[in-house]
């Protein structure tokens, strides 16, 4: 494989020249095969999620500049964080997909060199990201025919099967009409919480459920483009005996595009009790005052209003929310981060402002800085060890600002017209429907778990949660 750039400064060409002349130039089957397997043929491949195959040497060579094009602009692999010098993590992301600058350099150099094949080799294995080691897979009885022009918001019940404390270590969404499917949440619900409903609807059977489920712990958040939830080693979800997963699906029927669904669940169960215990809390889509700061395109004096202004560029919308107290005791940490904005959304920037700093954390941390793709949203987790990992606590304030375009030059303003049969941009304001916006911040918190795991310590950790999860915010 040839180590260097084609690229180089003045002052080390002859030593660069030197070392790419002794280096094997890069091949398909050596060389860039490889480093696509590892990076883009899980979406581009037959039956993918991607508009083409990368999976051989011909469709790989006849798509080589423009794969390299969006490569270069940050555009694929899809991963949208990013460092500004306002807002820059201190972690590195696990499972970034993107290339690094020496795979970068090796495929620039297949292309500039003729797209050589090399000596016949195996198909190297795709690196595939699907959950591993599934418990179960929770599947609907009867699927959901969505339909109409507005979205839908579906509930499903599903018995997790357990007769003793369960710890919920990893889960994936399996999207069956991806046309449709914007959004699912997942939450875990005790036995008493789920009878009700279950008296009323049944196990996996569908419901509406517009105004949502009773309030109770959240799991997991899949959007399109998102990846399973696999957490840490050591660390998992506790599950009370005869637990049920209650899931809500947001349905954005478009387009006479509409069709059956019946998108399951796979869950997996850690047999061993953890060192952490994992629980998700939400932040954001705040649209009035304290919380929802005055900004641009607010049409009343001092009054605070959550609307994206036609043929804005570049709209901001600014909240801080302060940390309630989880409930959980000391030594709450920050492990992920689920930005979610729907479709003209550009960009999220998370900050956390404690109220005094605690070791050698800053005061005021930037938690992520996003871009904004609707089509590919994921969570990113921190690469780091639980004691790295960013505090949070009652009193902390969570600081959001989205920012939108409204303009033509947003190719999604285009899409969102179309599906509104709407000939020029329009003011676009808080709400559920994908054609509305929203600010929002789930974040995965992990704290170390107590020395009793029993039934009883676990169901009491539990219901204090539960019990300030639907409190407001202070």
């Amino acid at each position: 494989m040839r180590i260097c750039d084609p690229v180089v400064g003045m002052a080390t060409v002859l030593l660069a020249t030197a070392a790419c002349s002794t280096a094997a130039p890069p091949t398909w089957h050596q060389d860039i095969a490889p480093i696509l397997a590892e990076h883009c043929m899980s979406c581009h491949r037959a039956g993918g999620i991607a508009p083409f195959a990368l999976t051989d040497y011909d469709s790989a060579r006849e798509q080589a500049q423009r794969m390299l094009d969006q490569i270069e602009h940050g555009a694929m692999p899809p991963f949208s964080a990013r460092t500004t010098l306002d807002c820059a993590p201190r972690y590195d992301w696990e499972g970034d997909p993107r290339l690094s600058e020496s795979e970068q350099a090796t495929l620039r150099q297949w292309v500039a060199d003729g797209f050589l094949l090399g000596d016949p080799a195996s198909p190297p294995p795709i690196a595939y990201h699907d959950l591993t080691d599934v418990t179960t897979s929770l599947v609907p009885d009867v699927g959901w025919t969505a339909s109409g022009e507005r979205d839908q918001f579906i509930c499903y019940l599903f018995d997790v099967g357990n007769t003793d404390v369960a710890w919920l270590s990893g889960l994936q969404v399996k999207p069956d009409n991806t046309e449709i499917v914007h959004h699912a949440l997942i939450y875990a619900m005790a036995p008493e919480a789920a009878a009700p409903l279950i008296a009323d609807h049944g196990i996996a059977q569908p419901f509406e459920c517009g105004g949502g489920l009773p309030a109770d712990l959240q799991i997991h958040a899949w959007f399109p483009g998102n990846q399973p939830l696999q957490l840490p080693a050591g660390m998992a979800m506790p599950l009370v005996p005869d637990s049920k997963i209650a899931v809500q699906f947001h349905y954005h029927p478009h387009g006479g595009i509409y069709g059956l669904d019946r998108t399951a669940l796979d869950i997996q169960l850690s047999a061993q009790p953890p060192t952490r215990l994992y629980f998700a809390a939400s932040f954001g889509n705040q649209f009035e005052a304290p919380y929802l700061l005055p900004g641009p395109g607010d049409t009343q004096d001092g009054v605070p209003e959550f609307v994206v202004p036609r043929n804005s560029p570049d709209h901001t919308e600014h909240m801080r929310i302060p940390v309630p107290d989880f409930g959980r005791g000391p030594e709450v940490r920050v492990i992920s981060v689920v930005p979610h904005m729907h479709l003209i959304g550009t960009g999220l920037a998370l900050t956390l402002e404690r109220d005094h700093p605690r070791g050698n954390t800053p005061k005021t941390e930037c938690l992520s800085n996003t871009g904004w793709n609707f089509d590919w949203q994921r969570t990113y987790a921190y690469r780091a060890g639980f004691a790295q990992l960013p505090p949070i606590a009652a009193g902390d304030i969570v600081d959001i600002k989205c920012t939108w375009n409204n303009t033509f030059a947003n190719p999604f303003l285009q899409r969102l017209l179309t599906e509104t049969n709407s000939g020029q941009p329009f003011d676009i304001r808080f709400g559920e429907q994908t054609t509305n916006e929203m600010c929002l911040t789930i974040l995965g918190l992990a704290q170390p778990a107590p020395d009793d795991l029993s039934a009883d310590s676990v169901a009491r950790v539990l219901a204090a949660s539960r019990a300030r999860s639907s409190a407001p915010p202070p």
